[in-house]
C-alpha cells in the first residue's frame, strides 16, 4: 500500500532497556499512555496523541542515531519535566532561525536516546 501524503509515521519503537523508567520518563513528561507487557514484556505500546509506538527493552539507547521531534508547548516547562524525570538537557532553548521561527531543544531521556522538543513560541 503507498501514501500519497509521503509516507507519514505510523509506529515509533523507541529504545529502552529499562521499561519501568521509560514509562515513568514519558508519561511523566509528556503525558503518554503506556500499556505495560502489550504486546510482551520487553515490547510494550504507547500512545503519544498522534502516533503510537512501542518502548522496546531489546535495543539499547542511542544519542547518535535518529533523533524524534517532539512537539510541546512550553519548552522551559518541558525541560524542566525532563530534568525532573531523571533526563539530561544536552542543549537548552534556542532560536531555530531561518528555517522556522520557532524554538527547539534536546535532551537524553533515562536510557540514552537524544530527543528533541519544539515549541513555535
Amino acid at each position: 500500500m503507498t501514501s500519497t501524503s509521503g509516507s507519514p509515521f505510523c509506529h515509533i519503537a523507541i529504545p529502552a532497556q529499562d521499561l519501568r523508567k521509560a514509562q515513568v520518563f514519558y508519561r511523566g513528561v509528556f503525558g503518554w499512555q503506556i500499556t505495560e507487557d502489550v504486546p510482551g514484556p520487553r515490547y510494550w505500546f504507547f500512545q503519544s496523541g498522534n502516533v503510537g509506538g512501542a518502548l522496546d527493552g531489546s535495543l539499547s539507547g542511542s544519542a547518535t542515531g535518529v533523533v524524534l521531534v517532539l512537539s510541546v508547548t512550553d519548552i522551559t516547562e518541558s525541560l524542566r519535566l525532563v530534568t525532573e524525570h531523571g533526563g539530561t538537557v544536552v542543549r537548552g532553548r534556542s532560536a531555530i532561525g531561518e528555517a522556522s521561527d520557532g524554538f527547539d531543544a534536546y535532551f537524553l531521556d533515562p536510557n540514552g536516546n537524544k530527543v528533541g522538543i519544539y515549541s513555535a513560541s
